[in-house]
C-alpha cells in the first residue's frame, strides 16, 4: 500500500492558508501594533512559513511537470480542464493573495478600528489602558501638542504604535532620535517606532 503524506490538493491549500495568513499578518511593520503574545505567535509562525513555503513550492513544482509529463505522452490532460487549472495557478494565485492581504490587512483594522480610536482622541480619559480599542490592543495613551498616540507594544525603553495626528501637527510624533521611524498610514492616521 502505497502511503501518501498529502493525500489531495485541497490539504495543500488548507496547510498552505493554516500557515501563511499569520504570517501576513506578521510580514509587516504593522506587527508592532499587536499585543506581546500576538507578537510572540506572529513571530513563530514568520520562523515556521517559509519551511513551508519551500515544501509546498517543490510539491507544486513537481506535479506541473507531471501535469506536463502526462500530456506529452497521452496528448490529454491528466485530470478534468478545471482540477489543471487549480493545481496549475492554486498556488500563485495564493500567494498573491497572502501579498495582499500582507499589504492590506492592518489598513482594514485601522479602519474597522477608527470608530473606537476617535473616541479615544475626542475623550481621553474615558478610555482604558493595556486593554483593547477596536481591533488594537493599546498599552498606553498619550496627548501631546494636538496628537493622540496609542502605544500598542514596547520593548525595553522603545515604543511603538499610532497616532493620530491633525493637519499641520505632523512634528508631535518627531523626536531629537534620528533612528525613530515615522510612517504615514492614511488621512490623519501615522505609525510610529520610538527608540530610546
Amino acid at each position: 500500500m502505497k502511503f501518501r503524506l498529502i493525500k489531495s490538493y485541497w490539504e495543500i491549500i488548507v496547510l498552505f492558508l493554516y500557515l501563511i495568513v499569520p504570517l501576513a499578518l506578521a510580514w509587516q511593520i504593522i506587527l508592532i501594533y499587536r499585543s506581546p503574545l500576538e507578537f510572540a505567535l506572529f513571530f513563530i509562525s514568520l520562523i515556521i512559513t517559509p519551511f513551508f513555503c519551500l515544501i509546498i513550492g517543490i510539491y507544486w513544482f513537481i506535479e506541473l511537470v507531471r501535469i506536463f509529463r502526462y500530456f506529452l505522452k497521452k496528448n490529454k490532460l491528466k485530470y478534468s480542464p478545471l482540477k489543471t487549472l487549480i493545481k496549475a495557478i492554486g498556488v500563485p494565485l495564493l500567494i498573491v493573495l497572502f501579498i495582499l492581504l500582507a499589504v492590506f490587512t492592518d489598513t482594514i483594522r485601522l479602519k474597522l478600528s477608527e470608530s473606537a480610536l476617535m473616541n479615544c482622541v475626542n475623550t481621553p480619559n474615558l478610555c482604558q489602558e493595556e486593554t483593547r480599542i477596536g481591533w488594537f490592543y493599546v498599552e498606553f495613551i498619550d496627548q501631546r501638542r494636538g496628537c493622540t498616540l496609542f502605544t500598542t507594544f514596547t520593548w525595553g525603553f522603545d515604543d511603538f504604535g499610532i497616532a493620530y495626528v491633525p493637519l499641520g501637527e505632523e512634528n508631535c510624533l518627531y523626536r531629537d532620535n534620528p533612528s525613530d521611524v515615522i510612517v504615514e498610514i492614511y488621512g490623519n492616521w501615522w505609525g510610529y517606532s520610538h527608540y530610546n
